[in-house]
């Protein structure tokens, strides 16, 4: 029991210092770095009587960078939720318009692809090379377009989310549903308890690289946002301050340093932002692998006999799924018969003899 704590421990510990610490820690420095002129820490240290002289300057880094970083983990999930395009990005149409658009015109060019491929196979019932040139390159082009919607949106058009990072995350959480009947979302924590811990610190690894992608993004965007303030607050009293005798040269004297600071603070939001899809991308992967390599173990947890093939797996699968999802309230669940080993038998109940 105590190795299994410490053994989660360690593990939080690496998580929450990788995927939240970091880039906390980034955050934290960059403030007391450009914001120097208005918080002026070395002055704070240096001060006489003052708390931080004696515990000096690592703990006036220490303390914001651990609240900052637990504040991240413990929002982790709407972080995710919002660059997924739940939270704010749904109230904008255009942005959904956009992926349904991209999603439609690549459903097009497989649905033509496939109308050719099916007149050509028709038509020709004894191919001459060329057509049979013709036919591979068709079926090259159908296979590279159906891989590419299949990894970057859901199955269905109306379940299209408004950003690109949703998409490739919502696909990857329709894998299981369309290929083995699976739905995610409730046979997920199931199929957890019998991945092997190598696959599962793979998987912890990638979500771990995809967290500290998507928090740079937010904090980078958090930094700007910050150094607009002071920029915005001296062109507000250089304009409205009539007895103001600053100059132009002098404003930007002032905001020059927060204003490259806020656009150096944006370019890495849009850098890690961009970095962080092709992140959730290879996540997506890990997920979808865990269920081709470990679903039929789960199976054998539910001492449910083994499927002969693809087709009875996938009704056992969405049997089960019913039964998990709605019990008793399901109108089509089917009786599930139990599979049991000789030594895990449960033991029948004896009679009473009298």
């Amino acid at each position: 029991m105590n190795n299994a704590v410490s053994g989660y421990l360690d593990k939080f510990g690496s998580n929450f210092l990788i995927a939240a610490m970091i880039p906390s820690l980034g955050l934290v420095i960059s403030i007391l770095t450009i914001f120097e002129p208005i918080l002026q820490p070395s002055a704070l240290i240096n001060a006489p009587n003052s708390i931080y002289q004696g515990l000096g300057v690592g703990v006036l880094v220490l303390v914001p960078t651990v609240i900052v970083g637990f504040t991240l983990t413990a929002l982790n999930t709407y972080i995710l939720k919002f660059f997924e395009g739940y939270v704010f990005f749904r109230y904008l149409p255009i942005l959904a318009y956009r992926q349904r658009e991209k999603a439609k015109k690549l459903i097009g060019r497989k649905e033509t692809l496939r109308k050719r491929i099916s007149v050509l196979e028709s038509w020709s019932s004894n191919p001459t090379p060329r057509t049979k040139k013709i036919l591979r390159r068709l079926r090259n082009q159908y296979y590279e377009i159906a891989a590419n919607y299949d990894k970057n949106f859901p199955p269905e058009i109306e379940h299209v989310l408004p950003t690109e990072f949703g998409n490739i995350l919502k696909a990857s959480e329709a894998y299981s549903s369309n290929r083995y009947g699976m739905d995610g979302v409730e046979f997920w924590p199931r199929l957890r308890q019998v991945i092997p811990d190598r696959y599962q610190d793979s998987i912890d690894s990638a979500r771990n690289q995809l967290s500290f992608l998507v928090n740079m993004s937010v904090l980078a965007l958090f930094f700007s946002f910050l150094c607009s303030l002071p920029v915005l607050f001296i062109l507000g009293f250089f304009s409205l301050s009539p007895a103001s005798t600053l100059t132009y040269i002098d404003v930007f004297a002032y905001s020059y340093r927060y204003l490259i600071a806020g656009l150096l603070g944006l370019f890495c939001f849009a850098f890690f932002q961009k970095a962080s899809i092709y992140s959730v991308g290879s996540f997506g992967i890990m997920i979808r692998s865990a269920y081709d390599l470990f679903r039929l173990d789960l199976l054998k947890h539910f001492h449910i006999k083994m499927p002969d093939n693809s087709v009875q797996e996938f009704h056992i699968w969405k049997n089960i799924g019913e039964l998990l999802t709605l019990g008793q309230q399901s109108l089509t669940f089917q009786r599930l018969e139990y599979l049991w080993d000789d030594a895990k038998q449960p033991p029948l109940e004896k009679k009473q003899v009298g």
